[in-house]
C-alpha cells in the first residue's frame, strides 16, 4: 500500500511537541550514562567469562541487552526533519504548531538570529489573535524565549520588545499558561476556570517567570541610562520615550524615606540604576551580576560575562553625560582605567556618543584625550538655582492672584491705578459725585454723559431724561 503521508505528518507533529522543550544536553547526558553502565557491565561479563561463572555472565548479557544506544542523539536534527514532513503534509494549524516549536527550540539553544528569522518570516504576528487558545499560549513562550536568547546575546533592544508585552501587563503567569491570575478581578465560572486549569503547561516545561523580568528589567535599564541621566540634569524635561514599567519603579524607590538593602530583583535593578547614575560603576556592575537569577540561563558563566562588560559600557555612558560638566578635559587612558575596559572600545563608545550628539565635546589627537565644550552648559548648582528662581516667581504670582481675588482688583491695595487713566470731579446738583468728564444732576455717576432730572441712572456718550435705571448707549431715550 502507498505510503500514508498525511498520517506520518500527524504523528510528526506530536512528537515535536513532546521533545521541542528538551536541550540537548539532556541527551548528551543520557548518553554518556548509558556508555558509562555499559562500560561497567562488558566489565563484568569479561569477569564471569574469565571465571566460567554462568550466572553472573548471564546476568550481565541480560543488563548489557538493555543497554543499547538511544534512537535520539540529535534532537535539533530529528526536530527539523520532523518538521519538513509536518510541513510538507498537516493541515494549517499543525504547521503553524511545529514552526512555533521549532523556533522555541532553536531559541532554547541560544539560536537567536534563526529563531528570529522564523518567526519574523511567518508573519504569525499578524494572525495569532485568530488562532486557537492553547496555539496562542504556545506563541507567547515561544515569543518569550526568543526575547531571553536576544538578551543573552547583548541586543536588549530585541528582548525588550519581545518581553515588554509579557512584563509590562504583568500577566505572564496567565499568558504562558504556567499559573491562574487572581480572580479577585477577573469573574470566572467554575466551568471556565476548569477549561483554564487544563490548558496548564506541565511544571517541567515551565519558564522561569523571575529569568523574564530580570531580562526585561536589566535590558530595559541599560537602554534607557542616558535618559535617566539627562533627567537627572534637567529634571523639568519630560521623558516620554521612557518605559512605564521602569518609570513606576523609579519612582516608587524615590519617594521611600529609607532605602533598606536590597532583597527582591526589581530593589536589586533600583540599587543598581542609582549606583550608576551616582557614577559607581563597579559596585553596580556586581550588584546585577551577582544575581543569582542568570543560574537559570542557558550557559550563566557567558551571559554573567556578557553582563560585566555591558554594564561597564554603559556606566562610561552615564558618567560623562552626567559628570561632563566638572571636566574641562579627560584621558582616554583614564577612562579605560576606571572602567577595566580596552582602550579600542572605549575609543568606540564615546566615538558612538559623539556621533549620536549625546556629548558637546572633541577628541585631541596628539594627546588622546576627550575635549569638553562648556559653552552653552550650565552646572548642577546653577540649574538648581534656576529651578529655585522658577518656582519663586511662580509662587509670587500665585499669591497675587489670590489677593486680586479677594479685593477685586489687579496689584496690591496700594498700587491700585483708575480702569481709564486719571480721575475727574464733575460739577452735580443735589449732592452727589459727578463722573469722568461728566455732569450730574441728583446723585449717581456718569461717563461723558449729561444726566438729566433725578435718579441713579447714567449713560455713555448719550442724553438720558427720566429717572430710573434706564439709560442708552449713544442714543437719546
Amino acid at each position: 500500500s502507498p505510503p500514508n503521508f498525511n498520517a506520518a505528518a500527524r504523528v510528526g507533529a506530536r512528537v515535536i511537541e513532546r521533545i521541542y522543550y528538551k536541550a540537548q544536553s539532556t541527551f548528551d547526558a543520557q548518553w554518556t550514562e548509558v556508555r558509562r553502565k555499559r562500560a561497567l557491565v562488558e566489565a563484568e561479563l569479561a569477569r564471569g567469562t574469565a571465571a566460567e561463572d554462568e550466572a553472573t555472565a548471564a546476568a550481565a548479557r541480560a543488563s548489557l541487552s538493555l543497554l543499547i544506544d538511544p534512537e535520539l542523539t540529535d534532537v535539533g536534527s530529528r526536530i527539523g526533519e520532523l518538521a519538513a514532513l509536518v510541513y510538507a503534509y498537516a493541515d494549517e494549524r499543525s504547521k503553524t504548531r511545529a514552526l512555533l516549536c521549532h523556533t522555541f527550540h532553536h531559541a532554547r539553544h541560544e539560536r537567536f538570529h534563526v529563531a528570529r528569522d522564523m518567526l519574523l518570516m511567518s508573519h504569525l504576528q499578524d494572525s495569532i489573535g485568530f488562532s486557537d487558545i492553547s496555539t496562542q499560549i504556545l506563541y507567547n513562550r515561544a515569543l518569550v524565549r526568543v526575547g531571553i536568547a536576544a538578551f543573552q546575546h547583548g541586543h536588549f533592544a530585541e528582548a525588550v520588545a519581545a518581553l515588554g508585552e509579557m512584563v509590562g501587563a504583568n500577566r505572564q503567569r496567565e499568558l504562558l499558561a504556567q499559573g491562574l491570575s487572581s480572580a479577585r478581578f477577573n469573574e470566572r465560572n467554575p466551568e471556565q476556570e476548569k477549561l483554564e486549569r487544563r490548558r496548564q503547561v506541565p511544571f517541567h516545561m515551565h519558564i522561569s517567570l523571575e529569568l523574564v523580568e530580570a531580562c526585561f528589567l536589566v535590558g530595559t535599564l541599560l537602554l534607557e541610562l542616558p535618559l535617566l541621566c539627562a533627567q537627572r540634569a534637567d529634571p523639568k524635561r519630560r521623558l516620554n520615550t521612557m518605559s512605564k514599567a521602569l518609570r513606576r519603579l523609579i519612582d516608587s524607590y524615590d519617594r521611600l524615606v529609607f532605602a533598606a538593602p536590597a532583597e527582591h530583583l526589581r530593589e536589586h535593578v533600583m540599587a543598581a540604576a542609582h549606583l550608576l547614575l551616582d557614577g559607581e560603576s563597579a559596585a553596580a556592575a556586581k550588584t546585577i551580576v551577582s544575581l543569582p537569577v542568570w543560574d537559570m540561563s542557558t550557559d550563566p558563566k557567558a551571559t554573567r560575562a556578557m553582563l560585566q562588560v555591558r554594564m561597564q559600557q554603559e556606566a562610561l555612558r552615564a558618567y560623562l553625560i552626567s559628570f561632563a560638566p566638572a571636566y574641562k578635559s579627560v584621558s582616554l587612558e583614564q577612562l579605560s582605567l576606571r572602567f577595566e575596559l580596552p582602550v579600542c572600545k572605549v575609543h568606540a563608545a564615546v566615538s558612538k556618543m559623539l556621533a549620536n550628539q549625546e556629548l558637546d565635546a572633541a577628541w585631541d589627537g596628539p594627546s588622546k584625550a576627550l575635549v569638553f565644550a562648556h559653552a552653552a552648559e550650565t552646572s548642577r548648582l546653577q540649574t538648581l538655582c534656576l529651578q529655585l528662581s522658577d518656582r519663586a516667581s511662580n509662587l509670587v504670582e500665585s499669591n497675587e492672584r489670590l489677593l486680586d481675588a479677594r479685593t477685586g482688583g489687579y496689584g496690591y491695595k496700594f498700587d491700585m491705578k483708575p480702569p481709564w487713566g486719571e480721575r475727574g470731579h464733575g460739577s452735580g446738583r443735589g449732592g452727589g459725585e459727578g463722573g469722568y468728564q461728566g455732569r450730574g444732576r441728583g446723585g449717581g455717576r456718569g461717563y461723558q454723559g449729561n444726566r438729566e432730572d433725578r435718579g441713579e441712572g447714567g449713560g455713555y456718550q448719550g442724553n438720558r431724561e427720566g429717572g430710573g435705571y434706564r439709560g442708552g448707549y449713544q442714543g437719546n431715550r
